[in-house]
């Protein structure tokens, strides 16, 4: 089984899509449970495909954790059912919405319990690492969107997330580690305003996931999942690169700053002003390891690089990641004022 990828694996894509469409689609909360059950079963073979000993043990920890987070959902879900009587309507008990909005960050992988998420991705192929850091929070993310009550405790995590992960970052190596330190701070972006207006929360976590991708693929094809091969000899575009960790690290006029300034704007306009500080504060002490790759991909080592290699197949995303100032100056506008139509 060792490095092939076998039809039947196209089964367990399905199954994993299939379940996190169940849960999108789904109002009702054992619905939305089940979704979150199929997804699991059909990722747990996909991070086993290259049947390394090491991706065996990450699956294992993974099922742990997700089996106990939705062992605590189901769990709170029934002892709020005995309570209200409603599948729908289930979050007149603010103990039970807690229980069920902490299973959730547990699923999520945000702070305070994001130990297991760093420990496990260091074990992954880079094909599984964007899948968990992406597609496998849809689902959760969404789950969270419909509790209306507790948001000091969001709000707490949302901090508690940008600004560990934003010191954790800084003495990594691994560049595994780092993208997922990386995926925890923003996910503290996501969770600030998830009960603002679930829409702004929708656009970060497009652009994230669009600005992940290639960078990932370019980290595969041209590291060893360490730091210091930046500075090796490679074919790695001269532009691409750091326009994309840049762009991760909210820098204008970069696509990520352009989700971060929409973010800003709504926070402050609801007053939360020293939660505005303290998001702003984390992305500071983070940009400085992301100006740092920066440097060990253009400056360090500039002489070293190929000037022949070309990245035509990520040119359209280029585009939008550097133009994003001017492509999305409106649709930011748009969304603000959605926000507060919505909030007035």
């Amino acid at each position: 089984m060792i490095n092939k990828f076998f039809p039947s694996n196209f089964l367990f894509i399905l199954i994993m899509i299939s379940g996190t469409m169940i849960t999108l689609s789904s109002s009702h909360w054992i619905t939305m449970w089940v979704g979150l059950e199929i997804n699991l079963m059909g990722f747990l073979p996909l991070m086993n495909i290259k049947g390394k000993t090491l991706e065996a043990e990450a699956s294992m920890k993974y099922f742990i954790i997700q089996s106990l987070s939705s062992s605590v959902l189901i769990m709170s879900s029934l002892m709020s059912y005995n309570y209200t009587l409603s599948w729908y309507s289930m979050f007149n008990n603010n103990t039970l919405s807690t229980l069920i909005l902490l299973s959730l960050i547990l699923k999520l992988g945000g702070v305070p319990f994001h130990f297991w998420l760093p420990n496990m991705t260091k074990q992954m192929t880079w094909l599984i690492l964007f899948l968990i850091l992406t597609w496998q929070k849809l689902a959760p993310l969404f789950m969270l969107m419909l509790i209306n009550n507790n948001m000091n405790i969001i709000m707490l995590i949302s901090v508690l997330s940008t600004l560990v992960a934003s010191v954790m970052i800084l003495n990594q190596t691994n560049l595994q580690l780092i993208i997922t330190y990386s995926s925890i701070s923003h996910l503290g972006w996501m969770l600030s305003t998830i009960m603002i207006n679930s829409s702004m929360t929708l656009v970060y976590f497009i652009s994230y996931t669009i600005i992940s991708l290639p960078l990932m693929i370019l980290l595969n094809n041209y590291s060893n999942n360490y730091l210091f091969t930046l500075t090796h000899k490679n074919k790695m575009n001269k532009l691409m690169m750091p326009s994309l960790i840049l762009s991760l690290a909210g820098l204008p006029p970069l696509l990520g700053f352009i989700t971060k300034l929409l973010m800003l704007i709504s926070l402050i306009r609801l007053n939360f002003i020293v939660l505005s500080l303290l998001m702003f504060i984390g992305t500071l002490i983070s940009l400085f390891f992301y100006l740092n790759m920066t440097l060990m991909t253009m400056i360090k080592s500039y002489y070293l690089f190929e000037n022949h290699a070309t990245m035509k197949t990520y040119s359209f995303i280029s585009v939008i990641n550097i133009l994003s100032i001017f492509i999305f100056f409106n649709m930011i506008n748009i969304m603000i004022k959605y926000a507060m139509i919505i909030l007035h």
